[in-house]
């Protein structure tokens, strides 16, 4: 929803936020803001247009772009001083709906992002931690031995690293050290940076391409180490669309995650073609319709036309035009 009278602090706010807006050279009511290179900037701008609309949900609640974008200040102003440009965050964050507000947070304090997630093997964590430099730890699953806690925003502990980080030298305007997908995060050369621009390329090229707005709803469904789950989280984000949080047991479910795209009334879904079988093969056999799917994008593998045709002929989302976002989107 967005600010009402029954809402009046939402106007007061987003009357801030505007304000903030204004005073850093975007323009909130524009369709795009005039700087166009930050995920946290263009956040902020969406922020300010949306500040009511629910952003993301997961299995228990919900937040709306507005509390998100309190979490990524607060965040942000705990860090400074600890974190900034050519330094690595790591964000050890659980898959739920405050999720984006610790990413957002890092990166307006001006560092890379090192995406970790809680159930990975913590000797696993450690070695990426060293390998990025990462002396600062912004996490909602825990905290590993030795990192010392030295803030707290919202359900968020921000720590620190004792022993010393190797220095890396990380470009500038990198937003992300990421794992590609189907990688092996276990190799040292799997993790990469990826910059602002990378992320913001693809958005730029899709939301318009899907002609997607604040009425579309996407799913979170990839880890955010992997460049896939980077790319579908900032669809919806950077739009005023809304996310909907897969957590780990339904997306390890195709037919649960059929079951959830159905009830949600997903619009958008980003898979990989394994996945994507998977889940044609489960909705075809309960019989599960998703009327409201419009674009399913594929991405990372190869995409098996035996399965498209399959998909197609159910009749399972009968709107749904099923791209390959791979490299410049396509349709299949």
């Amino acid at each position: 929803m967005n600010a009402t009278p029954d809402h009046p602090e939402l106007d007061r706010l987003s009357a801030d936020l505007a304000g903030l807006l204004g005073r850093i050279g975007l323009d909130p009511a524009g369709e795009w803001p005039a700087r166009r290179d930050r995920l946290d900037i263009r956040f902020a701008a969406s922020a300010a247009r949306h500040p009511g609309r629910v952003a993301a949900r997961d299995a228990e609640e919900e937040a709306t772009y507005l509390e998100l974008e309190w979490l990524a200040d607060d965040i942000a102003r705990r860090l400074s001083g600890r974190a900034g440009p050519g330094s690595a965050v790591a964000v050890r964050a659980r898959r739920s709906c405050t999720a984006a507000g610790a990413v957002i947070g890092a990166l307006r304090a001006g560092a890379a992002v090192l995406p970790l997630e809680p159930g990975h093997n913590a000797g696993l964590q450690e070695f990426l931690m060293r390998d990025a430099g990462a002396e600062m730890v912004v996490s909602d699953g825990g905290l590993l031995r030795d990192e010392i806690p030295v803030a707290k925003s919202g359900r968020f502990v921000i720590a620190v690293r004792p022993e010393a980080a190797m220095r890396r030298e990380i470009p500038p305007g990198t937003a992300f050290l990421a794992l590609p997908s189907g990688g092996d995060p276990g190799r040292a050369l799997a993790v990469r940076p990826v910059s602002h621009l990378d992320v913001l390329s693809w958005v730029d090229g899709c939301v318009p391409m899907l002609e997607s707005g604040p009425d579309d709803v996407w799913t979170y469904f990839h880890s955010l180490s992997l460049d896939l789950g980077m790319r579908e989280m900032w669809g919806p984000l950077l739009s005023g669309g809304r996310t909907v949080v897969v957590d780990r047991d339904t997306a390890s479910d195709a037919g649960a995650f059929a079951r959830l795209l159905a009830e949600q009334e997903v619009t958008v879904v980003t898979q990989l073609p394994s996945a994507f079988a998977r889940l044609n093969a489960a909705a075809r056999g309960m019989g599960t319709g998703l009327p409201a799917l419009r674009h399913v994008l594929l991405s990372d593998e190869p995409v098996d036309g035996a399965v498209l045709a399959d998909w197609r002929s159910a009749g399972i989302a009968p709107q749904a035009l099923t791209w390959d976002v791979s490299g410049s989107p396509s349709v299949l």
